[in-house]
């Protein structure tokens, strides 16, 4: 039908789901297709959002210097993107993963902070939050701070039964089984990470 938002829109999630899969190259054929599409009919939020699950395959690849070039190009189709503070919390969360990934927890405590600070200015979304957070446990454990990290599980965990997502439960478990590690409760975290 030649329905070319609706072609990015399936390239889009198909490409995740592709990447969730395993089948990571077919996962970055369909991402970049969504990333052309969706600047040829100037969707930047299409375009942000596709550039961020891109910069998140490429992470978990190691080609992590290619993920900070498309989140960068993330960060500009989002501040002209419809669904600005979505696309920016998210992209930042990203980053944050990926510089911890580099061993730049600085980096990684800045991009953090700047997804924060968006999802503060624009209003708290649930979605937006529940990508964040693991970040958030992630980064402060990074920093040794293991109470801040436990504050943050705690939010998720929260956030994860008041939905009910298995996804956003898994997680939580993740998260929680990170903490639990770096405090030296190898039972409890083997439990947590196992219920993820």
């Amino acid at each position: 039908m030649g329905a070319r938002r609706a072609v990015a829109l399936c390239c889009c999630f198909g490409g995740f789901l592709q990447y969730q899969l395993g089948d990571w190259q077919r996962a970055e054929a369909e991402l970049r297709q969504a990333v052309t599409l969706y600047r040829d009919i100037a969707s930047a939020s299409g375009e942000a959002l596709s550039l961020q699950r891109l910069g998140v395959l490429l992470t978990a690849r190691g080609q992590l210097d290619d993920a900070m070039t498309a989140f960068d190009e993330g960060l500009f189709a989002a501040e002209r993107a419809v669904l600005r503070s979505h696309c920016l919390t998210r992209l930042y969360a990203s980053m944050a993963r990926n510089r911890l990934a580099a061993g730049d927890i600085p980096a990684a405590a800045q991009h953090l902070q700047a997804g924060n600070t968006t999802a503060l200015r624009h209003g708290h979304c649930v979605t937006c939050d529940a990508l964040l957070l693991p970040e958030a446990v992630r980064v402060a454990l990074a920093l040794g701070d293991i109470a801040a990290a436990d504050l943050q599980a705690q939010q998720l965990e929260a956030t994860a039964r008041r939905f009910g997502s298995h996804a956003w439960q898994a997680m939580a478990c993740q998260a929680r089984g990170r903490v639990l590690t770096v405090g030296q409760q190898p039972e409890l975290a083997y439990h947590a990470f196992y219920e993820a």
